[in-house]
Parts: structure tokens; sequence; C-alpha cells
């Protein structure tokens, strides 16, 4: 996210930000942080306690910033369709995760929310309860509409970590995308593109699955009779 406005505790906020996004926590130190917010050590201390407070306070003002300004409905109707829904929850983390106003890609604070992802600390345990898990239920939902009755848990589970995993991607494997295809190197000019592609490709793979679940269910009806 940009730089707000604010006081002394939203300075240090954003630049703790962008601090662990590129040095990681044990690199990170709190004289550093003082130092690109303006303010001195003391306020750290006054305002989060330690540096592992900070860090918390952080993932928090980070997550909530980002589902708060891209939430995941996107604003449509909550009587649309699944595809719609879907369409819009893609869509929506990908602004997150790749706009100035969002956590601005693998350069920005999305690198600190992706390794959170894929390696969480103590500090990701609340933020799940409170950001992730809603979330989760949300795009569980939608598949299992897309999928139909038919369709086991685990496969939709499998089916939602695969959409995540597509989005997330792009910023995790930003440095080898760089290299071996700049021309494809996710930025904030190529969200919706990108979506786009993620999109289609996930509602495909969802109906292909779709389809062999129906045929199954039919093949046992028949055995039936």
């Amino acid at each position: 996210m940009e730089t707000r406005p604010g006081g002394t505790r939203e300075r240090i906020l954003d630049a703790a930000g962008v601090i662990f996004a590129r040095r990681g926590f044990k690199a990170a130190t709190v004289r550093q942080i003082a130092e690109a917010s303006g303010a001195n050590i003391a306020a750290v201390s006054y305002y989060f306690r330690s540096k592992q407070g900070l860090y918390r306070a952080v993932l928090e003002d980070l997550l909530a910033g980002g589902f708060e300004k891209f939430p995941a409905d996107m604003g449509i109707d909550a009587s649309a369709g699944p595809e719609d829904r879907l369409r819009a929850f893609v869509r929506s983390f990908f602004y997150r995760l790749l706009s100035r106003e969002g956590w601005g890609g693998y350069e920005g604070k999305a690198r600190l929310i992706a390794k959170e992802f894929s390696d969480p600390s103590s500090a990701m345990g609340k933020a799940v309860e409170k950001h992730i898990l809603p979330h989760k239920r949300m795009l569980v939902q939608i598949i299992s509409d897309l999928l139909g009755p038919d369709a086991a848990q685990e496969t939709v589970l499998r089916c939602a970590f695969s959409i995540i995993g597509q989005c997330l991607y792009y910023v995790l494997a930003r440095p080898v995308i760089d290299r071996i295809a700049p021309e494809g190197a996710p930025a904030e000019d190529r969200i919706e593109a990108l979506a786009d592609h993620v999109i289609r490709f996930s509602l495909g793979g969802i109906a292909r699955l779709k389809t062999s679940f129906q045929a199954a269910s039919q093949q046992i009806v028949k055995e039936r009779a």
C-alpha cells in the first residue's frame, strides 16, 4: 500500500511493512524501521512494545487494509452465479497482490503476505482466523456450487488451493518469471489479463471435473439398474 497520511504509528507501520517485506523478520531491525519512518526507537516500543509486536501489527494492517480496499466479492450482488463470484474473488486477489493500492507485488508488501501463506510465522494465527478462514469458506462455497453435489469435499479443497496457488505464484516466482519470460511478468497493468487467464483456466478445469463426476454417477446408476 502507498504511504498513508497519519501520525507516527502509521508511519512506523508503513516503513515496517516495506522493510519486513524486503529483508524478512530476522534481518530487519527496529533501528532500520525507526530511521525509515522518521521516528525513534522509543516510539516503536511505545506503540508496539517489541519487534514481534510490530510484525503482528504490520500483518494485521496489511490484511485488513487489503481486504477493505479490494473485498473478495468486488461489490457484486450476493445472488450472482458462481462463475461471476469466482471472477470477483480472483480479480480482488490479484488487485490486492499486485496493485500499488494493494500490496504492490514482489517488490512491495505482497512478498511478505506470500511468505506468510507459504511459511506462516506465529503472527499468522490470529490473522488466519480473522481474515483467511472467511475467504477460504467463501471460495469453497463458490467451487462447491460450480462442481455440484457429486464432488467430494477433498476435491473442492484441492480446487481452492489450486486457484490460490496460481495467484500467489505470480508474486513468489516473479524473479524467475522475469528471467525466463519477461514479457509475461506480473505487473499492475496486466492484472486484468492475469486474472482473466486464471479464471478461464480454473473454470475449464472445474468443468472437466464436473463432467467426470457426472459420468461416474451415471455409470453407477446404470450398474445398479
